[in-house]
Parts: structure tokens; sequence; C-alpha cells
């Protein structure tokens, strides 16, 4: 079986390329991606073996470049349990725009593979837009010529938000955030809400594969991008929000998404505030102390000396037993 996906380099806060972060999160996540999309099929995957990646320049002399946008395609090879192959094309959309001749182009990735390899594809279609008018079926006709190509689409407004918010699938939590960012293009602080909520869910989560949080984690902070004030209140509200937790900062410390990795400096920077201030605190007290020491051994008397310290008597006699 092969995938084959549109994969970044890496996640960049400076621009954040929703195509790339939905590529990068199928990769990551390629068993939850099948599992809930195409469950019949998951079930047939052999997953113990190791997902094998092919070279890129495979692929080259096959899949052509999209005017104006830059696309880093790979391909992973997977295993049947029956101990087939089969390959997998998975094109995720992520245009806000309908392309006109998107299921022409589908059909061409479909021929071009077919043509090479001589494999069988599966071929999956996924829109993070509100809503689609591109079709999920290429027809052409001519002269008694005629092919239809079907592949599967999935649009994510079309799932139900509230059995996205039950399923296990990790999958449903980033369906989730994108939904939520179709939904608050102009309400950043309805953004946050969400983000936070999202983020402890997925942090919470129990018997699940460290690196596939992680995946999911940055995906849901990187997709959520807030203005740089309700960011950083969104950082303090999950620093309370996650006392009695910090292992879960811990656990990712190696690579805490920009959310996290931005609580656990701010712990850093309010334990080295509280430091010095408890340093100038005592350094203070104990001057203090070196004063009144100094006029006890002249024999003033306590009263006096409490007089003209602004202190309670009793601080006094403390101090003056210390000396004793």
């Amino acid at each position: 079986m092969l995938l084959v996906w549109e994969n970044p380099d890496m996640y960049k806060l400076s621009h954040v390329n929703q195509d790339n972060l939905w590529k990068k999160l199928i990769a990551d996540l390629f068993e939850d991606f099948l599992l809930f999309f195409l469950p019949e099929l998951h079930a047939e995957v052999d997953f113990s073996k190791q997902v094998e990646f092919l070279q890129q320049e495979l692929f080259k002399e096959i899949i052509e470049h999209r005017q104006g946008r830059k696309i880093a395609d790979q391909i992973a090879k997977v295993h049947l349990k029956s101990g087939k192959e089969q390959w997998i094309l998975v094109h995720t959309e992520i245009q806000a725009i309908d392309e006109e001749h998107f299921a022409k182009r589908m059909f061409e990735y479909f021929y071009r593979i077919r043509d090479r390899y001589g494999k069988k594809i599966v071929a999956i279609a996924i829109f993070t837009n509100k809503s689609t008018k591109s079709k999920n079926q290429y027809h052409e006709k001519y002269y008694g010529t005629e092919i239809t190509y079907t592949f599967n689409k999935f649009v994510v407004s079309d799932f139900d938000e509230e059995e996205l918010k039950k399923s296990p699938n990790l999958l449903s939590k980033a369906l989730l955030a994108s939904i939520y960012l179709n939904r608050t293009k102009n309400e950043m602080n309805l953004r946050s809400a969400y983000k936070r909520a999202l983020l402890r869910e997925v942090w919470s989560l129990h018997n699940m594969e460290r690196e596939e949080v992680r995946a999911l984690l940055y995906f849901i902070d990187f997709l959520l991008k807030l203005p740089r004030a309700i960011s950083e209140q969104l950082v303090r509200d999950v620093k309370e929000e996650i006392k009695g937790e910090e292992e879960v900062l811990h656990l990712y410390k190696e690579d805490l998404p920009p959310t996290l990795a931005a609580v656990l400096e701010l712990e850093r920077q309010e334990g080295i505030e509280q430091g010095i201030k408890q340093g100038i605190e005592q350094g203070i007290e104990q001057t203090i102390k070196q004063i009144i020491s100094g006029l006890i051994e002249t024999g003033a008397d306590d009263e006096w000396i409490a007089k003209v310290s602004k202190l309670p008597v009793a601080k006094i006699k403390d101090i003056r037993e210390e000396l004793k």
C-alpha cells in the first residue's frame, strides 16, 4: 500500500501553512487517519510492519507541480495482512476556494501512478473549508469513448461536532480544530477558548503514544493561531490550569508545542523572580538584625529599640534571645 502526501520540512510560527500542517499530521497519525476515514481498509492493513518511505525521485515523473504551489511529495509503502500490497493516494485539499479542475487532477494522479507502477489505488480527498462545490467524480466522453473516475471525498464541516467530541480517534480532535478555525475567523477570544479546551483534552489523554499526542498538540497549537496579546493570556490561563499536572510539561519538554513551551518558560521566569525577591527580603532582614544587635550590645532597652526601629517589642526580644 502506498501513501502519497505533501510533507512540510518543519512547523514554523512565522508562517503557518495549513496544507502542510494537515499533510504532516496525516503522516504522523496515519493509522488513526485510515481508521477514521476508511475503517474497512484499516482492518486489512498490517500496522505491525514498518512503513517504508520510497525516494522522492520515484514520484517526480508522476506528479506535476501545481501552478503557484510548492509541493514536496513522498511515497510510503505499507503492507496488507493478506501479504499483498495496495496503494493509497491521499490528497488533502485545504484550499478555501474551490479548484475548478480538481477532479480532473485527481484522475491524472490516478492514471499516472497506475501507468508507472501498475497497482490498484485508493484515493481520498479531504476539504477543510466550510463547503465545497468540487465533485468527487471526473467524467469524460468523446465520440463513443467514455470514462468515469470516482474517489473518496470528505468535507470537514459535514461531520457532526458532538460526535467528533465523543470519538476516541485522535483525528477527531484535528477535525474539531479545523471546524473551530472556520468558525472563529474574526472571534479570537472564542478561538482561544476552543484552543485551550482542545489542548487540555489532548494533553490529558492516556494510553496514547507520546509521539502521536505531541503531533496533535503541535497541529492544534499552530492551526489555531492567535494574536500575540491573546496568546500571552492563553499561556497564563494554561499555566494556572495545568497546576498539579506539571508532569505533562516534563513529559514533552524536549519538544513542546509553543503554548506549553511558553508555560514552562513562564514558570522558570517566575521561579527566578521569586528567588530574587526572597533573596532581597532575606538580605534586608539580616541587615535589620545586625543593626538591632548593635543597639542591644550598647545597652539600649527593648522598648526604646522597638520605638526607633518601628518593630514590635516581641521581635526585639526574639533577636535578644538569638544573641544569647
